[in-house]
This record gives structure tokens, sequence and C-alpha cells, in this order.
């Protein structure tokens, strides 16, 4: 009896193997990729909400600290970067003139500060200070008092001063990228430990209840990450005390001086 020897074709051993390197790695290199343009979007729109706040709180300082008046101030800088979901994904249309300005404004809700398919809105600006304890009483500050500015406490001389945080409402448009980086930034999956916040008995879900409603749009597949800046400016028109909150719901505390 004899052995027949069969020669294998070394080239066929080594092509399986790339082929099961390529199957590993590709997906890593895909989501690297993507990841990158989705954190550089996501870095412009940071420095775009810094921007939005000034203008927010210039608004502010200028129509009586007026919420409304500070949102469509922030939105007008944060219309570039507004997108609207089209065939299972999120489009956001260039502006380019005037009228792509005004186009975009006007349709699907934008000047209404209201998103179609999510309970939030494109922008949110709340007022840090001053609070309506901090005004002393009465229906209007005068915000060139000489008697408020003539004033040594740190308190007293921050009643004309209007401190706001502006909050970007950002859709994240990279498919998969916006769900690993969402995933990530709200903690799922992490032991409550390690997470900001207390875990409240009988709930998954964060302390603040801000945050449940970013969750809420993720389980319907739109992931939205706050962006958040803070501004502060000397009043340029009286204050309403009816327009200033009773407490400080500012989630951050760098507010410049």
């Amino acid at each position: 009896m004899g052995f027949r020897m069969t020669k294998r074709n070394p080239g066929a051993r080594e092509s399986g193997q790339a082929a099961v390197e390529a199957a590993i790695i590709l997906p890593l290199f895909v989501f690297l990729m993507l990841g990158i343009l989705q954190i550089g979007l996501m870095h412009q729109a940071r420095l775009m909400t810094k921007y939005a706040a000034y203008r927010a709180v210039r608004a502010g300082a200028i129509h009586n600290a007026k919420t409304d008046e500070m949102e469509r101030a922030a939105l007008a800088v944060m219309l570039p970067l507004v997108s609207e979901a089209k065939s299972g994904g999120e489009v956001i249309k260039p502006i380019n003139s005037a009228s792509d300005f005004s186009t975009k404004w006007t349709t699907g809700g934008v000047s209404k500060n209201e998103m179609p398919d999510a309970k939030m809105k494109y922008v949110e600006v709340v007022t840090c200070g001053p609070l309506k304890e901090d005004a002393g009483g009465g229906e209007e500050v005068d915000f060139d008092d000489p008697k408020i500015a003539g004033q040594a406490g740190w308190r007293e001389s921050q009643r004309t001063k209007l401190r706001i945080q502006a909050t970007f409402n950002y859709r994240m448009p990279i498919p998969f990228a916006n769900w690993v980086i969402h995933s990530a930034a709200m903690n799922k999956e992490v032991p409550w430990v390690l997470r900001m916040g207390k875990k409240s008995t009988g709930t998954t879900g964060f302390e603040h209840s801000r945050y449940e409603k970013y969750k809420s749009a993720a389980s319907d597949g739109t992931y939205i990450l706050p962006i958040r800046a803070a501004y502060t400016m000397r009043m340029q028109s009286n204050i309403y005390v009816s327009q200033l909150p009773e407490s400080n719901l500012c989630l951050t505390s760098n507010v410049p001086k």
C-alpha cells in the first residue's frame, strides 16, 4: 500500500487568514473613521454653542432677560448645525445665503424651536441669575440704578448681571458612531457607583429628570446629546422680576464673571 502525498497551496491558507483579520479589523477601522468625523462635528457644535450663549445673553441684556428672545438669538447662531430626520438618518441642510437661512428657519418647525420627532427644543436657555430673591422685591429692577452699582456686597453686585446657560440639543448625524458615543456619554451599562448622580429606589434612570428625554429619544432611534455653555453680561435694560426663576437650575458652574 502506498501513500500519496498531496501538495497544499500555501496561498489559500494565507488568503483565509487575511479574510479573518479583515473581518476583525474592518469594523474597528470603519468605527474609527466615523467616530473621528462625529467628534469633529461635536467639537464644532461646542464652539458654536459658546458663541450662541454670548448672543443669547446679549439678547437677554437688551430685552429684559426674556427667555424667548434669548432662545431665538441662540437658535439663529446654531441654525447651520440643526438637522432633521430623513430616510432613517439625519440630514443637515447647508446655509450658503440669506435665502437658505430663511428657508431653513421657516420650515420643519425650526422657528418654533421645537423638534417634530422629539419632545425637546433645539436650543434651551436657562437663567442662572439673578433669582427672584436677588431682586430685592418689587416688579422691576433698574439696570442703571446707582444705588445698586454702589453696593459693595457680592450678592448685591450680581443683581444687574444676567447669567445664563445655553444648551444646544445636538442631533448626532453619523450612523453607528452616534449610538456608540451616545451610550458612552450617557454612561450606559456603567455601574451606578461610577455614575454622576444617585440611584433612586425602583428606578433605572438618571436622578436628574433632564436626561430622561434624551433616553426616550434614543429608544426611538434618535440620538441627541446636550452641549452646554454659560455666559454672563451686565444688563442694558430693566429686569422684569416675573422673568426671573425661583432657583438656579443651571447644570454648570463655570459661568464667567
